[in-house]
């Protein structure tokens, strides 16, 4: 039997199977629910999982130009987004 908040009503007579049943249906509930090392567990594995994200986007393999490098800065742009774009899966 589901947990029944109006019960007992207010003023009624004690009855010690309703009570337990209260009781039992209560402390069902409280057995379904996460608990803390399960909530912690999950944070970690999604926080392990979150890094490979990004691990499809290889590294640029090139060295700054000393002056302005139109093509050097448009890889530049061009990783910057790959990785946005992989970030966001």
């Amino acid at each position: 039997m589901p947990f029944d908040p109006s019960k007992p009503a207010n003023n009624s007579p004690a009855s010690s199977a309703e009570m337990r049943s209260q009781l039992t249906s209560l402390n069902a509930d409280i057995q379904q629910r996460a608990t803390i090392n399960d909530l912690n567990n999950a944070i970690a594995n999604a926080l392990a999982q979150t890094s490979n994200n990004s691990n499809g986007v290889g590294t640029l393999g090139i060295g700054a130009d000393g002056g302005y490098n139109q093509q050097q800065m448009q890889d530049l742009i061009n990783k910057v987004d790959e990785l946005i774009n992989a970030l966001r899966r």
